[in-house]
């Protein structure tokens, strides 16, 4: 049976539209890799790798995970307020970012032990301003079914983020221009998203007021007091293995193992998010008033993602260190090797987590935030682990990609559970 026939047309319109504009995207950058890895060292790429995963750990919970509400408010009246409730938020939570930086930069940086992005410590408000704004405009996107506009912004991304860090490499500025390449990489997508906005929903902005804001704050406290949290420790079992592997081995190890990450990660960008972000979608829509469909809906993307993820897996495992090798240069021989055994952990993240989305649909952020406990004590315990038996670096990925792998798979089992329990209840009614 071919692939569209396990979707109904608009979904797989959608997915195709998503997948289409993001796989530009990865194209662009899988062209200006080999170009950006000549350009700058195994170092230099680890200082962007602690620079991103501080920036991904704030970030997140910029604005209190709030925008999680704008989808699945009850009408656009409400859902402008959520927005603008989001913004208030961001713009407040940027300038205590800031004052946090500047008075107690220094000995945080050191505690992380991420004093490789000490002088560039005044980057973060304003990537925090960046990708808080985008998360926030996204969410509307995804409300108003707005596809294409996701679509663009992804290549938009990848043009200006890539084509900053190539121009500034030629000038050898060092660590700098992948900082700011990666600051501009988010900023490029905000513009896509607000003329989208201004476009068709302008005329929501006079539906903007402190009464209505207020109630989007209490009607959706539960984003605040769960799915921030769980956010915060869902990016932290992701972003913790750097500072641990900078702390353990080095800038240089480091350096390896955020290209190679990064590279292994394509077909979840590609592929994994795009059917992610439209089932979440679909299901904001539709899942509360149809759990079923979801559920069937889940049910064939797990058996085809399954099928689908195998080709870049097998093609890691016999080809990785020779693939890096010999696009991004020899001296990176090294992260083909951390490829080959992050392809497990990236395997199980690109068919178990599209799923996962769920969780936020039916509003069960309390299980969320269990099962992200569940997964930073796994990642802590591997590392912990690989310090007292004084492991290799390989030994420490290996170890972490187990972890994740397990937390992926429970993630997977549990939210069908939360659907076959909504969907009892609709069966009851």
């Amino acid at each position: 049976m071919k692939l569209k026939k396990l979707f109904q047309s608009s979904f797989a319109k959608s997915v195709a539209m998503i997948t289409g504009g993001t796989a530009i995207a990865q194209l662009m950058s899988a062209l200006f890799s080999p170009i950006i890895t000549r350009l700058y060292s195994p170092e230099e790429y680890g200082v962007l790798s602690v620079y991103t995963s501080i920036l991904g750990l704030i970030v997140i919970i910029a604005s209190l995970r709030y925008e999680l509400g704008i989808p699945i408010a009850e009408d656009d009246e409400k859902a402008v307020n959520v927005m603008a409730l989001c913004l208030f938020i961001l713009i407040i939570f940027v300038i205590v970012v800031f004052l946090i930086f500047l008075f107690f930069g220094e000995p945080i940086l050191t505690f992380l032990d991420a004093n490789s992005v000490l002088n560039y410590r005044y980057l973060i408000p304003i990537g925090v301003f960046f990708g808080g704004a985008y998360k926030i405009l996204l969410q509307w996107a995804y409300r108003n079914k707005d596809f294409k506009s996701i679509a663009n912004t992804k290549l938009a991304q990848s043009i200006t983020g890539n084509g900053v860090k190539v121009g500034l490499g030629f000038l050898h500025v060092g660590p700098l221009g992948l900082i700011i390449g990666q600051i501009l990489n988010q900023g490029a997508g905000l513009g896509t998203l607000s003329r989208s906005f201004s476009k068709n929903n302008i005329h929501l902005v006079k539906k903007i007021n402190k009464k209505d804001m207020l109630w989007s704050a209490k009607r959706y406290k539960n984003f605040l007091i769960f799915s921030a949290p769980a956010q915060f420790l869902n990016t932290a079992g992701t972003q913790l293995p750097v500072f641990f592997i900078t702390s353990l081995y080095g800038s240089e190890i480091l350096g390896f193992y955020g290209l190679a990450n990064s590279i292994v990660n394509l077909p979840m960008a590609l592929i994994g998010s795009s059917v992610a972000d439209v089932l979440y979608g679909e299901a904001a829509s539709v899942g509360r008033s149809n759990p079923q469909r979801i559920k069937d809906l889940s049910n064939k993307l797990f058996k085809n993602l399954l099928l689908i993820g195998l080709i870049p897996l097998l093609t890691l495992l016999f080809f990785g260190p020779f693939l890096f090798s010999f696009v991004f240069g020899s001296q990176w021989y090294e992260a083909g090797v951390y490829a080959r055994i992050l392809a497990f952990l990236v395997f199980a993240r690109f068919i178990f987590t599209p799923i996962s989305r769920i969780y936020f649909v039916f509003e069960r952020q309390k299980e969320a935030l269990i099962l992200d406990v569940f997964r930073v004590i796994l990642v802590f315990v591997s590392f912990i682990t690989t310090k007292f038996l004084g492991l290799s670096s390989y030994g420490a990925v290996i170890l972490y990609s187990i972890a994740m792998s397990i937390v992926y798979l429970v993630t997977y089992l549990l939210a069908q559970r939360i659907l076959n329990q909504e969907i009892k209840k609709k069966e009851n009614v």
